[in-house]
């Protein structure tokens, strides 16, 4: 994988209730953007996100993984979250890392409880986020059924950035209000609109005009004159009431015949923030509260949101740089633990494989192998300027349990293997 500089990257979770499509969804961007040579299958267990020998067996996802997808010379970082909620966890600890969520909604189930949940904390972390009506192809799909669920319980107004070309066995595509195209299967090339929509799809265009309008004082005068405004125009409006929290977005799709991906990503490109375009994160420096700076020259600031046990690798850290950059065979300050530890190799998580990279950018996500005390919720900086990212809140346990070690020589390894 090549290197990426903090304006190229986006860090996007994917929550949703379960099954409603999230990991087939990432492999219909690693298939279509040329990362894979087939589609895995949750049946068959050879999905990229799911790995993991339980997930296999039970058919969910039961921890988040980083799926990064390189597309027009930027790098998405997905993060597949699980939908159930015993593993909402995972889910909090993924959305602290990102710059923007994609709600994934059933076409026929509409908006559900894990939905709720993930809208929820969505709004905690104040992410900008998109709702994309998933699964289109279903027996039953309903679009504006699905969609009226959603905005029954959203305080948020949504917005249709496309409709369906079709539903159940005749979705084909999507209409895109933007480009006033049509895209068919996976969204490569536009066509003209076929005329039953067009009534419906100048309806929502205009809508989405007007929308746009109010991301900018002289945007809105601008339409209040004219009555209509450029592509360019309309794609920045939109952004910055996308960004404001104003308008969701709503996007459909049918991850599993890979139907409407390359407009969903082009959309994650142009409208969510890159790491340095996204308000600064607050943290606690030596004097007080400072603020971090998605940049390279900056003091470093890497939050550790995750660790693993891996059965041939040992421990893997997973961070997330908030400010300044982490190089491969270098030591780091870990504030939480006030000791040092001695970075080797750094790598890029695809799923469970590493790809070694030398350095990890502001903004990026990477793991490190055989950290000795570093664990979750720590901060990893510079020894002469020490600085601790907050810890999410994390909902508290519904029940209790105590291991007890085999044998004397166990007892040594429960800690770290907890910790």
């Amino acid at each position: 994988m090549k290197e990426y500089s903090t304006s190229t990257i986006r860090n996007i979770a994917l929550v949703s209730h379960s099954s409603a499509g999230k990991t087939i969804l990432t492999e219909a961007f690693l298939h279509t953007t040329g990362a894979t040579t087939r589609m895995g299958t949750i049946n068959e267990g050879t999905t990229v996100s799911d790995f993991d020998d339980e997930e296999i067996r039970r058919g969910i996802s039961l921890y988040s993984s980083v799926i990064p997808i390189e597309y027009k010379d930027n790098k998405i970082n997905f993060l597949d979250t699980p939908g159930y909620t015993d593993f909402v966890g995972e889910m909090i600890s993924a959305l602290s890392v990102v710059e923007g969520a994609v709600v994934v909604v059933d076409a026929v189930s509409g908006y559900e409880v894990g939905t709720e949940i993930a809208w929820n904390y969505c709004d905690k972390f104040n992410l900008p986020r998109f709702a994309l009506i998933n699964k289109m192809d279903r027996d039953n799909a309903d679009f504006n059924k699905a969609l009226a669920t959603i905005e029954e319980r959203s305080s948020t107004r949504l917005i249709k950035i496309q409709l369906p070309w079709g539903e159940k066995q005749d979705f084909q595509g999507v209409i895109d209000l933007l480009s006033m195209k049509a895209y068919r299967g996976e969204g490569k090339t536009p066509e003209a609109i076929p005329a039953e929509f067009q009534s419906a799809a100048e309806e929502g265009h205009m809508e989405l005009v007007e929308a746009a309008a109010e991301g900018d004082d002289s945007l809105l005068e601008k339409y209040l004159e004219s009555g209509e405004l450029s592509p360019d125009e309309i794609i920045n409006g939109l952004t910055a009431v996308v960004r404001k929290g104003d308008f969701i977005p709503v996007f459909v799709s049918a991850a599993e015949k890979e139907i409407g991906i390359f407009p969903l990503l082009d959309a994650i490109i142009k409208i969510f923030p890159s790491p340095d375009q996204q308000t600064d994160r607050m943290a606690d420096g030596a004097t007080g509260e400072e603020a971090l700076k998605a940049v390279d020259s900056e003091p470093l600031a890497a939050y550790v949101w995750k660790t693993t046990a891996d059965p041939f690798v040992g421990k893997q850290t997973y961070f997330r740089v908030f400010s300044g950059m982490v190089n491969a065979d270098s030591r780091v300050w870990n504030i939480n633990k006030e000791t040092e530890e001695r970075l080797g190799n750094i790598y890029i998580p695809r799923g469970k494989e590493n790809m070694q990279v030398k350095v990890v950018h502001s903004g990026d996500i990477g793991v490190c192998p055989k950290l000795t005390v570093t664990a979750t919720g720590n901060t990893l900086c510079d020894k002469g300027h020490p600085i601790k990212v907050r810890i999410p809140e994390y909902p508290n346990s519904l029940f209790q349990v105590a291991l007890f070690p085999k044998t004397q020589a166990d007892s040594t390894k429960i800690n770290p293997a907890m910790t």
